[in-house]
């Protein structure tokens, strides 16, 4: 496959100028934006699992009589803890720092690798992205009345604990 020809071009105009230096500024900010990101999985992730233990560390048995029952909240329970352990390390895995090779008299190598550091966080962050929705997800399940509905006397039971 050959290069495209090049051709003659036009000056570029000042908006066509803006718009080459916003792509240029957005390039750039990208490592640091997958960084915050993951960041911001983690932090997630963590609290809401800070509030799972919080509701079995103050509830007046451990564990709840809702949970003892229901196989199918034990099982989301379980699930949708390690989902959210899954999506922070994951996170964890992106962000962590890594030594890359510095080419600095090589640019084609240089952009190749930079090119590597992006896909790498891209593609972790990316994961991580989809274990904490799959988490949020088993969540809503878990918290939805049709999910306590097989345990008799679900209100009952429920307005025993003290969640």
């Amino acid at each position: 496959m050959s290069a495209p020809p090049i051709l003659d071009s036009e000056t570029l105009s000042d908006e066509d100028k803006h718009l080459i230096a916003t792509f240029d500024d957005i390039e750039a900010k990208q490592p640091e934006l997958l960084d915050q990101t993951g960041k911001r999985i983690i932090e997630l992730a963590t609290d809401l699992q800070a509030v799972f233990l919080a509701i079995a560390a103050f509830g007046d048995k451990f564990p709840p009589t809702y949970v003892k029952g229901n196989p199918l909240v034990q099982g989301l329970l379980i699930t949708v803890l390690a989902l959210y352990w899954l999506a922070i390390l994951i996170a964890a895995w992106a962000i962590q720092p890594r030594r890359y090779r510095r080419y600095d008299y090589n640019l084609t190598r240089m952009r190749a690798e930079l090119d590597k550091i992006i896909a790498h966080k891209s593609r972790w962050v990316n994961v991580a992205g989809v274990f904490f929705v799959l988490a949020s997800l088993a969540l809503v399940a878990l918290l939805s009345p049709s999910c306590a509905a097989p345990c008799e006397n679900t209100r009952d039971v429920l307005s025993q604990s003290s969640i």
